[in-house]
């Protein structure tokens, strides 16, 4: 049996298909002698020499895998190594090289060679649209080496739960995409949303069916030719760059893709683990997004010389520079290990994509608007040496390595196939853990809040702080629709006292309709009982905060920075309506504006169904993208403008100011939330979508406290 097929056997048919209860553990001591009982010494010197095509290499670099050093060879191409006797596992030496596919052998400890030379062969740069993604597997399908988590079963369990795994087939997605409502499966329920039901094309099977056109979308709103009478769905030309990012697992040319293309394998597994590892490079210059722009994909060209590797040679890219197991045809790339891979998509720069809109270039310049700026937000800041990996990735604490195979066999001689035990922290997660993450939710660790209260009869004076004291990046970041808000509550002796001014949340806090000054605050068309009309004071001053690029290096004045300094007037109730004409329970206050909010007055507790919290008090950090009907906190699609960005860069601040009714210190409570949405309420409300309040932080003041 020839040494490739040998390795091949040894993982591809030596997995039991259920894993232990508890993992392997690796064996106490290190390797000595393969035969008698002679203790070799810490050290052993080796010369090596490294050629790339037949040629000596200068710069090659020279591991000994399961160690921890690594050299470099001259001009010549040589280096002499100080093989480690104390590694746990086989002797070996690897080379790599940006050009070739790592390359090495192993080696016995009582034939060690004086003199060892690694051969490289430099790999094809050109990406082959032949070349079929590889399947990732899951958790119960890893039988063979066509499947990703045949070896690398850790890895996969992670990235099958992980948001990369759903980002083709998310709904939320797949409905902003076509602007369908999936949630209203009749046409009652549709028309009743506004919307009107259709045939279109089912996500992920590509079948013609029902669906309920309702609201924005990214093929009505950027094709003309379409949407109308019939759907876009399939016909569209002008698709967004959704998939280049969303479903890049789509097999043939790269780029400019339909998301309804997706289907089976492409829409289930969404961004696979193919996908990552083809990506040779990053274009940090580059305004598209995803595999046709940012992330150089470079997929296999030349061909197999095994029927065991399938049609093309293996050619993978990672963080490791030692793999020498065959299947993978590893290549070292450090985007892996600094996180600039990520930045391929969550960094995005995009032109006004809407027909017949245009950028206002007084305030946009270079003709683009900012729609995810993640990395520009990380790389700005003071932790721009932090990889994304160090809160996303974090250390495997039960994996010895990336081809996790001592976990679930005997491992205790670690060698090509098995791969060799890592230093603790090299081997990372694949669950790319987000705010919202159920395992590990990192919204809890994103901000602070601090309260000063001073409490008497007269007035009770509240300011709260807000810091962002995890992220390197601002928060909330990513997708535009996310927000905080923050919420501010006083009560008397267990009574909720009533605001007499300060700081209110913003508009996309929620609320049902708005009018100014001039207009009629007692009609509502769209009102019903029990909602409130809160009134808000302007003077006309705006907010001057710090944000992310023209919100924070001296472009935009604080007016450009779009966010009017609103203070807390009242509000009313409506007991009765007559033709839209309300009644109220109160006398209407005067004020600059009126919101009217569907909003019982309680304090959001987690898990509650959004109410629309804007006006009260308390205060709000979005990215407020602007459609071309002047429409707020729309799709990025649908944006000509951002009104304001004043979400909290890393470290950074924000003090609001509150002000309501009067009680003795000692009867006072002061309570502060700081509320996650990741879509606005409006928006989940129209298409059916689930959406719950998340509490990332809360602070108390109690003046009775001991």
């Amino acid at each position: 049996m020839s040494r490739v097929l040998a390795l091949l056997c040894v993982t591809a048919c030596g997995t039991p298909e259920t894993p232990p209860s508890t993992p392997a553990e690796p064996p106490d001591s290190a390797a000595t002698a393969d035969s008698g009982d002679e203790v070799l010494p810490p050290t052993l010197p080796i010369a090596v020499t490294v050629t790339l095509d037949g040629a000596p290499i200068g710069g090659a670099t020279v591991v000994q895998p399961g160690a921890e050093l690594s050299w470099t060879t001259d001009a010549d191409g040589a280096v002499v190594v100080d093989l480690d006797t104390t590694i746990i596992g086989r002797p070996a030496l690897t080379a790599s090289h940006p050009d070739a596919r790592v390359a090495g052998d192993e080696m016995r400890w009582d034939s060690l060679p004086e003199a060892f030379e690694i051969e490289l062969v430099s790999f094809d740069p050109g990406d082959n649209p032949l070349y079929i993604w590889q399947d990732s597997g899951t958790p119960d399908r890893f039988s063979t080496t066509n499947y990703c988590a045949h070896c690398h079963r850790s890895f996969v369990d992670d990235w099958w739960a992980s948001p990369h795994r759903s980002a083709t087939s998310n709904v939320v997605v797949q409905d902003l995409y076509a602007g369908v409502a999936t949630a209203w499966s009749d046409a009652a329920t549709c028309a009743s949303a506004g919307g009107t039901v259709r045939d279109g094309l089912e996500p992920g099977t590509g079948a013609t069916t029902e669906r309920c056109y309702v609201g924005a979308g990214t093929l009505p709103d950027l094709n003309e030719d379409c949407g109308d009478t019939e759907s876009c769905d399939g016909v569209a030309e002008h698709t967004g760059a959704c998939a280049d990012c969303h479903a890049p697992a789509l097999s043939g040319e790269l780029g400019g893709r339909d998301l309804l293309e997706a289907d089976a394998l492409a829409h289930e597994t969404g961004i696979g683990c193919d996908v990552c590892h083809k990506v040779e490079s990053v274009d940090l210059e580059s305004h598209a997004p995803g595999v046709a722009g940012r992330l150089v994909v470079v997929r296999p060209s030349e061909e197999s010389t095994s029927l065991a590797f399938g049609d093309w040679a293996p050619l993978t890219f990672g963080p490791y520079d030692d793999v020498l197991n065959p299947r993978m045809g590893s290549v070292y790339r450090e985007h892996f290990e600094n996180g600039e891979v990520c930045s391929g998509c969550h960094q995005y720069d995009q032109a006004v994509l809407v027909p017949g809109a245009s950028i206002d270039s007084t305030r946009w310049p270079d003709g683009r608007l900012p729609v995810h700026s993640t990395w520009d937000e990380k790389q700005d800041g003071p932790l721009a040496d932090v990889s994304c990996n160090s809160c996303h990735m974090p250390p495997m604490t039960e994996t010895g390595n990336g081809a996790d195979l001592g976990n679930y066999i005997d491992a205790s001689d670690p060698d090509i196939a098995t791969g060799w035990y890592r230093p603790p922290g090299d081997v990372r997660r694949h669950s790319w853990y987000g705010p919202r993450s159920p395992d590990e939710r990192m919204i809890d660790l994103a901000a602070s809040l601090s309260l000063e209260v001073d409490a008497g009869t007269d007035a009770v004076e509240v300011a709260v702080t807000a810091t962002n004291v995890g992220p390197a990046h601002a928060l909330p970041t990513g997708e535009p629709l996310r927000h905080m808000l923050l919420v501010v509550e006083a009560t008397c002796a267990g009574e909720v006292l009533s605001a007499t001014g300060g700081d209110v949340i913003p508009d996309f806090g929620g609320l049902v309709a708005e009018k100014g000054s001039g207009e009629d605050w007692s009609q509502w068309d769209s009102a019903a009982v029990g909602d409130r009309v809160r009134v808000l004071g302007w003077d006309g001053d705006w907010y001057d905060y710090t944000g992310h690029g023209p919100f924070g290096d001296g472009s935009f004045d604080a007016e450009a920075k779009g966010m009017p300094v609103l203070a807390y007037v009242g509000e009313v109730e409506i007991t009765a309506l007559n033709e839209g004409v309300a009644t109220f329970d109160d006398e209407l206050p005067e004020g600059d504006r009126a919101w009217l909010v569907r909003d019982s007055g309680a304090l959001p507790a987690e898990g509650d169904v959004p109410a629309d919290l804007a006006g009260r008090p308390g205060f709000g950090f979005a990215r407020v993208m602007v459609g071309p009907d002047g429409a707020r906190m729309v799709p990025h699609f649908l944006a000509v403008d951002v009104a304001s960005d004043n979400r909290l860069l890393p470290s950074q601040s924000h003090s609001s100011a509150h002000r309501f009714g009067g009680c003795a210190a000692e009867d006072t409570e002061v309570t502060a939330r700081l509320v996650y949405r990741r879509l606005p309420s409006e928006l989940a409300a129209e298409r059916g979508w689930e959406l719950s309040d998340l509490v990332m932080q809360e602070a108390r003041w109690d003046g009775g406290a001991p």
